[in-house]
């Protein structure tokens, strides 16, 4: 619900209303039979981005795509920790490390799993268990943080 009010309904209706050209947000990523297809197909605007400005120019001064690739992630990674430690005010990096997560994902259902229903299984399942296991991991230090402990004596 939350996904198709924010990500389908709103984006769309501020394309409508702006008469923004492209309205493509996102592509159809729950068909995703490996994680690099659901990186390419699940935010399109930021992926085009990223692929402008990073990827592109890297490989373009030599780098090859592996290392063009790790750095988009890195930045990627950045980002959503910076997104979630401002707000909450505290720095934990369980979403840094679960974006660096995704490059050895992408590995396994790349070249080990090759894809397929298997792969879109390993998809779900990364998004099923890893996005709320990072926001429960938050959620446990920020309790802790807020309401320590008390040891009785």
């Amino acid at each position: 619900m939350i996904f198709y009010t924010l990500f389908h309904s709103s984006l769309n209706l501020n394309a409508e209303i702006t008469r923004f050209a492209d309205r493509e947000f996102y592509r159809d990523f729950w068909n995703s039979g490996t994680i690099t297809y659901f990186w390419r197909t699940w935010n399109i605007p930021v992926h085009r981005w990223a692929v402008r400005h990073v990827y592109k120019p890297m490989v373009g001064n030599g780098y090859s795509r592996l290392y063009a690739s790790g750095a988009v992630f890195l930045i990627s990674a950045f980002f959503h920790e910076y997104l979630v430690s401002v707000p909450l005010n505290m720095f934990r990096l369980w979403a840094f490390n679960g974006m660096l997560a995704q490059i050895p994902l992408s590995f396994v259902t790349d070249k080990i799993i090759g894809g397929g229903r298997a792969g879109n299984i390993v998809v779900w399942l990364s998004l099923i268990l890893g996005q709320p296991m990072a926001i429960l991991m938050y959620v446990h230090d920020w309790y802790l943080i807020h309401y320590p402990v008390q040891t009785s004596t």
